[in-house]
């Protein structure tokens, strides 16, 4: 077996140090079998630690437990106010991919090897003696689908490789963690919820986030076509047209109305100024429509009890003519 490349070592207090900041005369040890190791910092090659041959350590062991004792040693400094984490995330609203930052702080302790529930995490970070995250250190075995669903905590796992390369970026291969979302979409929801609050509508009523399995009622905001006055209006399973009266308790701006367009009355979202039904089309249909991405239900799919999902775009009223078999 030939030796192989190390890229942290720990000094005399037990304390990891990267290849490139160590000192000469300066002796370090493997991580993972506390080995002496040969520090290599000429001027070609990139510097390095170099592990003697060893039967009872390896190169992956070596970058699992090193990735691991990184980690911790992050928390436990962001913990002291020393280093801030920045965490690759997605967000629940939008889709979009977006940078978030844990501050200061946002771990009070860590520990390696914590037992959760029947499983054990790599790292876990904890909050005033509550455990606020587990880190799981991908190597060459993945979170099974298993302890990746019954694991009762919040969770992520990094690859090894990319916390040895920058310890405080985190780039989570798969994760459990609470919704986030980007600043825009944060700002939205926010003005959602104060042009609710401007016109009487209680929050718990509905969700200003554009999921169905949140709350029966999802809340947007439209400009009354009439007034010109900005207005709460929402979603629910049934739109658009929908003829059987909504679950209560619901805004009291969805009224039962009558369409001639329609041809008959259906459940719609009104002013809540001077009480104009806004159509339907408008906020569920065309392409600049405030729900134009939640899903719909038209008459015939109803009556199966079948989601529909309408296209957008130019087709979009023509394809929805062949699930209501309506014309405008």
């Amino acid at each position: 077996m030939e030796n192989f490349k190390v890229p942290y070592g720990l000094d005399s207090s037990g304390i990891l140090i990267s290849a490139s900041n160590a000192e000469k005369h300066k002796a370090y040890t493997c991580p993972c079998c506390n080995s002496q190791l040969v520090h290599r910092s000429g001027e070609v090659r990139v510097k390095h630690f170099a592990h003697p041959t060893s039967l009872n350590c390896s190169q992956e062991s070596i970058l699992h437990i090193t990735a691991k004792k990184l980690i911790e040693a992050v928390m436990l400094s962001n913990s002291s106010s020393q280093t801030k984490i920045n965490l690759s995330s997605h967000c629940h609203q939008c889709g979009v991919k977006f940078n978030a930052v844990l501050p200061y702080k946002t771990f009070t302790s860590a520990r390696q090897e914590v037992p959760v529930s029947e499983y054990v995490c790599d790292v876990v970070g904890y909050r005033n003696n509550e455990i606020a995250l587990g880190v799981e250190i991908l190597n060459t075995h993945e979170v099974d689908s298993k302890k990746a669903s019954n694991l009762p905590i919040h969770w992520l796992e990094l690859k090894a490789e990319d916390v040895i390369a920058t310890p405080n970026q985190w780039n989570p291969t798969q994760s459990k963690l609470k919704s986030s979302f980007c600043k825009s979409c944060k700002e939205h929801i926010k003005h959602v919820q104060s042009i609710a609050d401007k016109w009487n509508i209680e929050r718990n009523l509905y969700s200003p986030i554009k999921n169905p399995k949140l709350s029966v009622y999802v809340a947007d905001t439209e400009t009354c076509f009439n007034c010109k006055e900005e207005i709460p209006v929402f979603w629910w399973r049934g739109v658009p047209f929908c003829e059987q009266e909504p679950p209560e308790p619901k805004p009291k701006t969805i009224k039962f109305r009558n369409s001639k367009q329609y041809g008959g009355k259906y459940w719609a979202n009104t002013c809540a100024s001077c009480n104009m039904t806004q159509g339907d089309n408008y906020l569920y249909i065309f392409e600049s429509s405030p729900f134009k991405n939640m899903p719909l239900t038209g008459k015939a799919a109803n009556q199966k009890a079948g989601i529909t999902r309408v296209i957008s775009g130019k087709s979009a009223a023509p394809e929805f003519m062949k699930v209501i078999n309506r014309n405008f």
